[in-house]
């Protein structure tokens, strides 16, 4: 459950049509600076990403370009991406949340992008394993089932994601499927309940706020 709680929201944040920045500004207005997304451990890139919103703002801006071309991501993974957010939470691709994390790994650190991409070679890799074909390939039951799969798999004991772009994202025992499945998720959680659609999707509606946010809890077992 969501639990929510009345504070004074900022008056920008009554209207409709706001972007990331805005929407960030509004609630760490009221809820003091060290508020972001309280899903997200501190060590997840996309919280740290969050947390600077001038970089919010130029990648939010940058994300909402019609057909513009991905920066970091190529064509293949950026169709990948918006396939896994929109099974992972629904209206992902409403929310330009593939659009906007390419725009914020583009200016990530090595270690950030080439975990990222390895998210996404792991899961096309682990759908050609079980049913011959790549992810966006395969019909909705099967992706339904291989993230399920992956949301129940045991994670690693002692795989420790980066804290730091002096860290390896693997310098520990290798992930588990379960280990991935997370981080890619904190990707698009982040992505996603930072907007304003992922927001109102909780119920705000100007005057609540939010002091906590769920992970994925759509039908299908991914939460």
């Amino acid at each position: 459950m969501v639990e929510k709680v009345k504070l004074p929201l900022v008056g920008a944040l009554e209207r409709k049509g706001l972007g990331r920045r805005e929407v960030l500004q509004g609630l760490m207005g009221s809820a003091g600076a060290v508020f972001v997304i309280p899903v997200l451990a501190d060590g997840h890139p996309i919280q740290q990403h969050l947390r600077d919103h001038a970089k919010v703002a130029a990648a939010d801006a940058k994300a909402n370009v019609p057909e513009a071309e991905p920066e970091f991501l190529d064509a293949h993974q950026l169709e990948t991406l918006i396939s896994l957010a929109e099974r992972i939470l629904p209206r992902s691709t409403e929310a330009k949340v593939a659009p906007f994390i390419d725009q914020l790994l583009a200016v990530d650190t090595r270690d950030n992008q080439r975990e990222f991409s390895n998210c996404l070679g792991i899961f096309d890799g682990e759908s050609i394993a079980r049913y011959g074909h790549p992810w966006r390939a395969l019909t909705a039951e099967q992706q339904v089932e291989l993230l399920t799969a992956a949301s129940t798999a045991k994670p690693s004991r002692t795989w420790t994601p980066p804290r730091s772009a002096l860290t390896s994202p693997l310098s520990s025992a290798p992930p588990t499927l379960r280990d991935w499945f997370d981080r890619l998720k904190g990707w698009i959680v982040g992505a996603y309940y930072s907007s304003e659609i992922g927001m109102r999707e909780l119920g705000w509606t100007g005057n609540m706020f939010f002091t906590s946010f769920p992970g994925c809890e759509h039908p299908g077992g991914h939460s």
